[in-house]
């Protein structure tokens, strides 16, 4: 759409404030100083029309984030009876070219709620995901998608394709947790799942957070009590984990950490002061913080 195609002639144009005193003065283009003058003036004027709906589309062509533009533009689509499926075809090329761009994701959100069906939305979020795996704000409107149409079983078979793809996909871990947080599920077979992923790659972080995710942590005395966990936990001592947790590396800091909670649950102090002792040797960059649970634990046995 061309803005010169639109008639303006009876829009008196709005120009941005500026104050007196200017710290900064911004200079914008001609083009795009035009455009906003006159959308400035149909926010005043409250219009609702067609032109207003072409002229949301080209401000957000130039600024994908104009948050006012989307919210005027969902106007348009409802008081003019606009095809919500044109809408989603324009959605997604602003997407494609902005995939970090929070207001169009919110707009999507608005748009797909309002049509009530998600049918090729699992698809296109495919696309965004193969360009970055990791893109939060693709995986943020997953979560929605699936908690608004249902779809956590669906879901947990399709998210296996990105763990398989990168293993170390903390957002794919994320997800795979919200999910089964909203379903039945057999704690033993996941957690066979969670160990056999940590044996593919050992030192991998994200997984060891999706296994210490399941778990209560030892609480210190001056630890905040009143912190509670929304989502279902597991006591580490019902759980056998030290044959697992002694396959790996002698120095994996993550398997001596868990060990670590493990001894504390069962009152295995000492045994915890000695893992201490060797992480303060194994991870000198994190030593400090070694340094701070032995002497935490000592407290414990004075």
């Amino acid at each position: 759409m061309n803005f010169n195609q639109l008639i303006w002639s009876d829009v008196e144009r709005v120009p941005q404030f500026t104050s007196k005193v200017e710290l900064l003065n911004m200079k914008y283009d001609q083009d795009y100083e035009e455009v906003m003058d006159y959308f400035r003036a149909i926010i005043k004027s409250g219009e609702i029309s067609d032109r207003v709906f072409d002229l949301t589309c080209i401000i957000i062509e130039k600024l994908p984030s104009n948050y006012n533009a989307y919210f005027i533009r969902r106007k348009c689509l409802k008081q003019l009876n606009k095809d919500l499926s044109k809408e989603i075809e324009f959605i997604n090329m602003v997407t494609i070219s902005n995939q970090k761009v929070y207001q169009i994701w919110e707009h999507r959100r608005q748009v797909i709620d309002e049509i009530n069906d998600c049918k090729g939305e699992i698809e296109f979020l495919h696309k965004i995901l193969d360009d970055d795996n990791k893109n939060y704000h693709g995986w943020s409107y997953r979560v929605w998608l699936c908690e608004r149409f249902k779809l956590y079983d669906q879901e947990l078979k399709d998210i296996q394709y990105y763990l398989d793809e990168d293993i170390g996909n903390n957002s794919a871990w994320n997800y795979r947790y919200f999910l089964l947080t909203k379903m039945q599920f057999d704690f033993n077979t996941e957690l066979e799942y969670i160990k056999n992923a940590i044996r593919i790659k050992e030192d991998n972080e994200a997984s060891w957070n999706y296994l210490r995710g399941w778990f209560r942590m030892f609480k210190f005395k001056n630890d905040n009590e009143n912190l509670q966990k929304t989502f279902v936990q597991y006591n580490l001592k019902d759980f056998n984990l030290i044959e697992f947790l002694s396959e790996m590396n002698v120095n994996n800091r993550f398997a001596l950490s868990l060990k670590i909670q493990c001894m504390l649950q069962e009152e295995k102090f000492k045994d915890a002061i000695e893992i201490c002792n060797n992480l303060i040797q194994y991870d000198p960059i994190r030593i400090k913080y070694w340094q701070y649970m032995k002497n935490q634990i000592q407290e414990l046995i004075k």
